[in-house]
């Protein structure tokens, strides 16, 4: 909870640092705020005679609405800065297929993934096909930031790049930690833990770069 409430302050005072009441930064800032919701509810103990799971799917449900917010802040400041602008172009589409395919063909079969059942198989599938769009809308808004020419505009590229990629590990390892049998396995949850910390710390950062 500690890092999570930092992770809103960051965002909260980065704003009012820049003065940036941007419509990119008030979506993030919700992103924020969700996460750390999803957070309490993932540490708060479930009161007696209900089931922990229950407690668990309201946290990240929370956390998924808060991807969704931060792929709005990403769609629509991308939207402003290009025109004719495309969800899909060209160079995401192949980039997506190459991730996807990587992801179920490769990476699945290696770590092996055990599946309660088909509908939990294919949650993940479309989970990763929602991670896989957030990555791409994350790094392609930061370059097109850059290639406008605004102010910060390498700093932020680079903040979103690296923030995008981040938590796209985060998010793989911990599906390897909840149904890819490396739940006891000390070095992925590290990995997924220090991934998603400094993925939500650059996210929230990106806001004293961004103005739009």
């Amino acid at each position: 909870m500690v890092a999570a409430t930092a992770f809103v302050a960051i965002g909260f005072i980065a704003m009012k640092i820049t003065g940036n009441a941007s419509y990119y930064a008030n979506i993030m800032l919700i992103g924020l705020v969700l996460g750390w919701v999803g957070d309490l509810f993932m540490h708060i103990p479930h009161p007696p005679g209900n089931p922990r799971m229950s407690v668990v799917y309201i946290g990240a449900s929370s956390f998924l609405i808060g991807h969704i917010f931060y792929v709005w802040a990403f769609v629509k400041s991308t939207a402003s800065l290009v025109n004719d602008y495309r969800f899909f172009t060209i160079p995401e589409i192949i980039a997506f297929v190459a991730i996807f395919v990587t992801f179920s063909l490769i990476l699945e079969p290696v770590f092996k993934f055990k599946y309660k059942n088909s509908f939990m198989k294919i949650t993940l599938h479309l989970y990763s096909v929602f991670l896989i769009i957030m990555l791409l809308k994350c790094c392609k808004f930061g370059i097109s930031y850059y290639l406008s020419g605004a102010q910060n505009g390498l700093y932020a590229m680079l903040i979103l790049s690296v923030g995008g990629v981040l938590f796209f590990i985060s998010d793989f390892t911990l599906g390897l930690r909840l149904i890819g049998g490396a739940k006891g396995n000390k070095t992925v949850k590290t990995v997924s833990l220090y991934s998603y910390f400094f993925a939500q710390l650059l996210l929230a950062t990106s806001i004293l770069f961004v103005n739009i």
